[in-house]
């Protein structure tokens, strides 16, 4: 995670968009970050809009232009508003081998030079086993 994160902060503004409370997502990204504040922007609960019950993250509270947003997230609920922009991940369960984030690494490096990542995701090619 480290190494993933470090890399794609050369590329990309990362931010952290929890569904979750403030108070445990804060101590998550305080985590991830690891005193580097590469994570400096960070959304959680109160910023998801409730729809049928599930916390749906509104990538629009992140920024209006979202030709530039990619949201990694493994719950594909949370991403239903905007899932041309979303790249869907398995769930971490302390597997040492898995390389699911490293695997992505070539293929957030080659949305740095699209104009619109959705023009790219929309098309599900992220849906196939690669990671």
């Amino acid at each position: 995670m480290d190494f993933f994160l470090e890399v794609v902060s050369q590329w990309w503004e990362l931010v952290v968009f929890i569904a979750s409370m403030e108070i445990y997502g804060s101590a998550v990204a305080d985590k991830l970050d690891n005193s580097r504040s590469i994570l400096r922007r960070r959304y959680y609960g109160q910023h998801c809009t409730l729809e049928l019950g599930t916390y749906i993250k509104d990538l629009s509270v992140v920024h209006s232009d979202l030709s530039s947003i990619v949201i990694l997230d493994n719950s594909p609920g949370v991403y239903r508003s905007h899932p041309d922009k979303a790249i869907t991940i398995k769930s971490w369960f302390s597997d040492p081998n898995d390389t699911t984030l490293l695997n992505l690494l070539p293929m957030l490096d080659a949305l740095g030079f699209t104009a619109d990542v959705g023009s790219v995701l929309s098309h599900n090619l992220h849906q196939y086993s690669l990671w």
